[in-house]
């Protein structure tokens, strides 16, 4: 019988050592020849916690899985397989191992998540299930990220260097997140703060003839990143951290002696400091329900976090005046500062019985968002465009004792709250974009959970969230999830998951009251105060099991109904002039539905191979065709190979479908495919020297389509090194 999801939290050690075999060498060689010196081929056909995700992204020596701690899925520590809700987690190690220093960087390594650029700035958002970057809510332990155009938060405004892991939810799947997360979550872990260490990594790339420099030899792209930790006194109570990080593009360029930019010119930079405390010092036990301790609360902690963001984009193009083309530069300037506190305690108030232990957690951030932007013709300023956005935020939540009805039937319950303000303002010229000079939100919500573990294998978690909302109301949304665990006769685990859950977004502060004025451009799209909340269904459902001890599969499903859906509505235009007026409207309703299937081979004990595929479909409800930017295929083939104790090659190939760029004209952005090869040495125990060559197969759009969206960049060559003491 296996052993209840929540009486082990030891790692899942089951993926055996196996001493490497010569047919298993063979076809990792052939394998890894096929993936780097057979993508000419692949050119032609494309013209049609600790670690890991629930496929595991670790390497390690000697071969075994390990089962990272998530807290997303029930804002609670659990083990990745005990979790009620499927997970995918993208684990420190994976990131370092693939050079990935942004998060949009990040989470192009998972197979079902799309990427694609915001539209108008230097940029991506996200795309999860068929859902925008306005439907998906992206977190820093468990605290929003203040999106960078009023609706969608830009994923290269946040440098990876204090991540301990990434951890993404597809769909509405849990009660204890509201608003924007009908598409999913995507919850930034950030790193706990240990001994005295530190760090320093830095980079170059290059990408060839595209330099705008002109050399095909240069040092396009600069990076460097450093950090420094531990405690501050004897007793380890108090510990803190700074960190920072530079990232310099000097963007691309096709013929370096014209004006336009294809890619634009950005420098980031962003510096953090993290304050924590400790009452308990390093004596602090981790034991909650100890009953020998006579403390009343115990094992708290306190922290508080700053963090200072800048990013200065420079676009250049040209602009079409009959009779010629005029020279135009766009320079924006974007500073974030964020503030965040929080605390935690187990509080033990029954002095007969210390094992009935509450757990109370509490958190507040503000962050503010500027960004002056500045256009540019002839070198004289045509438009000044500044924003500032700001969110405050405070929340609560309960974790009450263990409630045990039986030895078979224990519920955990969880209660929560939040209040949240969202403030908007901008102008152009000195001229209000919006209704009114500022416009703002508030909010509160409050969430009843319980995860209610019925004996060995199965375990029901259900909630509902109810969301009261200055200008809209009151909605409730009730999600349940299922979990069933299996342990075969060979001692292998089989997962089955699935869940309903009730999404609502209402609608963003750009959507009702800003005005897009692109004049210049012949149009113009206004915000709407009369839109209603979006509204969906999501239906999950999951497999995970291990094949054998060196074979993994992950199978998931999902189906979500959209009623209600915000989006500008092309096809009701009015004009002023020769200006077309464009309004955001609750126009469409729309379904998605799809799935994705990865496997997981350990092949010897040096040596891991993954392969996954993911299926979208989109329907309008309205128009009858499919929702735009939905490319229906994606697919990802990666090698993980450890040639020696020092020496790791990671080559990966992915794959994306055509995708329905424009309704009315019935146009597609093409298929694609990109290689990368990533190759890391450990030079010594504390420095490490990689290369990796991205877009081997120099896959890049065709600028003069304008419904190309393949990718912008072309090959690129890097070098790095990292040093740790």
């Amino acid at each position: 019988m296996s052993m209840s999801p929540l009486r082990s939290y030891l790692p899942d050690t089951r993926f055996s050592t196996r001493l490497p075999q010569w047919r298993q060498r063979a076809l990792v060689t052939s394998i890894a020849l096929a993936l780097s010196a057979l993508a000419p081929a692949s050119v032609q056909a494309a013209g049609f916690a600790d670690d890991g995700s629930e496929f595991t992204d670790d390497t390690a020596l000697p071969s075994v899985r390990l089962d990272p701690i998530v807290v997303t899925a029930t804002r609670s520590e659990r083990a990745l397989s005990d979790a009620p809700i499927a997970m995918q987690v993208l684990s420190r190690q994976t990131l370092d191992d693939n050079h990935a220093h942004t998060l949009k960087e990040a989470l192009a390594l998972l197979p079902n998540v799309y990427l694609r650029k915001v539209h108008g700035k230097t940029g991506y958002e996200v795309s999860m299930q068929g859902f925008t970057g306005d439907q998906v809510l992206v977190l820093i332990d468990g605290l929003p990220i203040t999106a960078s155009t009023g609706s969608t938060v830009n994923l290269n405004q946040y440098m990876n260097m204090d991540i301990e892991q990434i951890e993404v939810v597809q769909g509405a799947a849990s009660a204890q997140f509201g608003s924007a997360a009908m598409g999913g979550v995507i919850n930034i872990i950030t790193k706990p703060i240990g001994a005295a260490t530190g760090h320093i990594t830095t980079e170059i790339a290059s990408n060839g003839e595209q330099n705008p420099s002109g050399k095909e030899i240069d040092a396009n792209k600069r990076y460097v990143e450093a950090s420094v930790e531990g405690a501050l006194d004897k007793d380890q109570r108090f510990h803190a951290r700074l960190s920072g990080s530079y990232l310099d593009n000097d963007g691309l360029s096709l013929d370096h002696k014209a004006w336009p930019r294809l890619k634009d010119a950005s420098e980031q930079s962003q510096i953090s400091a993290r304050l924590s405390y400790r009452p308990d010092g390093k004596g602090m036990s981790n034991d909650s329900n100890s009953s020998d301790d006579s403390h009343v609360v115990k094992n708290a902690q306190y922290w508080l976090e700053a963090s200072h963001y800048k990013e200065d984009d420079v676009s250049r193009f040209n602009y079409y005046v009959a009779p010629r083309y005029l020279a135009q530069q766009r320079d924006e300037h974007i500073s974030k500062q964020r503030f965040s506190v929080g605390a935690r305690a187990d509080i033990t108030p029954h002095a007969d019985d210390r094992s009935k232990t509450y757990r109370l957690s509490a958190q507040a951030l503000h962050e503010d968002y500027q960004s002056e932007s500045n256009t540019k013709t002839q070198q004289t300023i045509t438009s000044a465009r500044d924003t500032d956005i700001s969110t405050t935020l405070a929340q609560a939540q309960l974790d009450l004792p263990e409630w045990v009805l039986s030895g078979d039937h224990i519920h955990l319950i969880q209660v929560g709250g939040q209040l949240q303000q969202d403030k908007l303002s901008q102008t152009k010229n000195q001229v209000s974009e919006l209704i009114s000079d500022e416009v703002s939100r508030d909010v509160g919500e409050l969430y009843l959970q319980d995860d209610w573990l019925i004996g060995d294998n199965w375990e029901v978690l259900s909630g509902i969230r109810y969301q009261n909302d200055e200008d809209f109301g009151g909605h409730t949304a009730p999600k349940v999830s299922l979990k069933y665990n299996l342990m075969d006769a060979s001692g292998r685990d089989h997962i089955l998951r699935g869940s309903i859950g009730g999404g609502y977004r209402v609608p963003n502060l750009k959507e009702r009251y800003y005005v897009f004025d692109h004049s210049n451009l012949g149009y113009k799209v206004l915000g709407n105060p009369n839109l209603q909340p979006e509204t969906s269904t999501s239906y999950q459902i999951g497999y995970q099991g291990q094949l054998s001890d060196t074979l993994n599969l992950t199978v998931n499903g999902f189906y979500n109904d959209v009623d209600d859906l915000i989006q500008t509505d092309e096809d009701n235009a009015t004009f002023d002039g020769n200006i077309a007026v464009y309004k955001y409207m609750n126009v469409d309703s729309a379904k998605t539905y799809g799935g994705d299937i990865g496997i997981d081979w350990q092949v010897d004990e040096r040596t891991k191979l993954q392969a996954s595929y993911a299926y979208l479909k989109t329907h309008n409800n309205v128009t009858d065709t499919e929702l735009t930017y939905k490319p229906n295929h994606k697919a990802m083939l990666v090698l993980d190979y450890q040639i020696n104790d020092k020496l790791q090659l990671i080559p990966r190939l992915n794959y994306e479908s055509k995708q329905l760029v424009s309704t009315s004209a019935q146009t597609y952005s093409p298929s694609w495919w990109t290689l990368d090869s990533k190759l890391n040495y450990d030079m010594t125990a504390n420095l490490s020297v990689y290369a990796a060559i991205n877009n081997i197969f120099d896959v890049q759009r065709d600028v003069t389509d304008a419904s190309d969206y393949r990718p912008i960049d072309n090959r690129e060559w890097l070098l790095g090194a990292s040093y740790h003491w």
